[in-house]
């Protein structure tokens, strides 16, 4: 470290001058110069840091915003990945339900095994329906949980 560095250093920290010190001060023409730059900036006050609470309270209408659209992805990602196999789901249950039909046909009669194939299928929408309408239910669900993890 140079002499000119332990001049600036002093003046920065508003510590007295030395004897050496000041007499490198008036010998040097660039610690003359830097002289009045450097005081004023050691007399520059640095503001205390706002409390937690403060930014707490100015950040939360951010912080809800964002929350309610992460709900919104979430929710959609959950939707989404119940209806990929909706599809699959229906065309198999088709399948099942004609197939039931078919045998039922042969051993009871018309009305009969139509009566007990249009109540499985009754009861079959009633269940994907149910099933179905609980997603967006558990997705919200899950994500308070997610959310009330995450501020304790």
């Amino acid at each position: 470290m140079t002499e000119c560095d332990e001049v600036r250093t002093m003046l920065l920290s508003g510590r007295a001058l030395d004897a050496g010190s000041a007499s490198h001060l008036a010998a040097c023409p660039r610690c003359s110069a830097e002289q009045a730059a450097v005081r004023a900036l050691a007399a520059y006050a640095v503001p205390a840091p706002p409390s937690p609470a403060g930014v707490l309270a100015a950040a939360a209408p951010l912080l809800a915003l964002r929350a309610r659209r992460a709900g919104w992805r979430a929710l959609g990602r959950a939707v989404a990945a119940a209806l990929v196999p909706l599809p699959l789901v229906l065309l198999v249950d088709v399948y099942l339900v004609r197939a039931a039909y078919g045998m039922l046909q042969a051993l009871l009669p018309r009305v009969l095994s139509f009566y007990v194939v249009f109540n499985y299928a009754a009861t079959l929408t009633l269940l994907l329906a149910v099933t179905y309408a609980m997603v967006p239910i558990v997705a919200e669900r899950q994500l308070r949980l997610r959310r009330e993890e995450s501020r304790a």
